[in-house]
């Protein structure tokens, strides 16, 4: 992991909150690997499906699906992983590298690292959902826009998570909404608000209660663990 002592002279590089437009936001958003990883694993998505041919509804069906299913799995992965405690087995801690980024990230949710991706998420769940998607759907073609459809809603995830931890005041209400959830996450109660791309999730799970009612919480920078 990069160091994260916090920089003397902050810039889109070093700290999220510079970041004050859009077109900053995507520029120091381009600098990190994850976007162009996901953006190849829709390439790859999109080349699978066209070599199949034979077009039919069906596909803009399952790519609305792919869109569908991410928003809930970004919820599940948020709160029952990302937010995992450490545990012992046999005397032995064990403390998984993405809870550890995890906490990282909300002790210093400005760090433009700890926002992103990394990239072994990629390289190891990509290939996965490309071989499930191709050998266990009834018609793999139909699973390759199943998964086209996952990969936009996973770069759309990178986009509004990392633009929701700038300076950027949106004026969209689906933005501000986000802003809104993601910010009551980190800075009010980190026990709610899990979803990143779709407020609605929470609100349908029992994580979205009403900020002006739900108690302030001590652990919003560590999570409940020490050290």
């Amino acid at each position: 992991m990069s160091n994260l002592t916090p920089d003397a002279s902050p810039s889109p590089e070093t700290s999220t909150r510079v970041i004050t437009d859009y077109r900053t936001a995507i520029g120091a958003l381009a600098r990190y690997p994850s976007p162009r990883l996901i953006a190849g694993f829709i390439a790859i998505a999109i080349g699978l499906r066209a070599s199949l041919g034979g077009w039919q509804t069906a596909d803009a069906l399952m790519l609305l699906l792919g869109v569908t299913v991410w928003p809930f799995l970004e919820w599940f992965l948020h709160k029952h992983l990302l937010h995992v405690k450490p545990w012992e087995i046999f005397g032995r801690r064990v403390d998984p590298d993405f809870a550890r980024r995890h906490r990282a990230h909300h002790r210093e949710p400005w760090r433009p690292e700890l926002i992103v991706l990394p990239p072994y998420v990629h390289f190891t769940f990509g290939p996965l959902l490309l071989a499930l998607g191709w050998w266990a759907a009834p018609d793999p073609a139909l699973a390759m826009s199943a998964l086209v459809g996952y990969g936009f809603a996973a770069l759309n995830y990178e986009w509004t998570h990392f633009m929701v931890h700038t300076r950027i005041q949106p004026q969209n209400r689906y933005y501000q909404g986000l802003f809104r959830a993601h910010r009551m996450h980190h800075f009010r109660n980190e026990k709610y608000w899990y979803g990143f791309t779709l407020t609605s999730v929470d609100r349908m799970l029992g994580t979205g209660p009403d900020p002006d009612v739900t108690p302030r919480s001590e652990h919003c920078r560590d999570l409940g663990v020490d050290g």
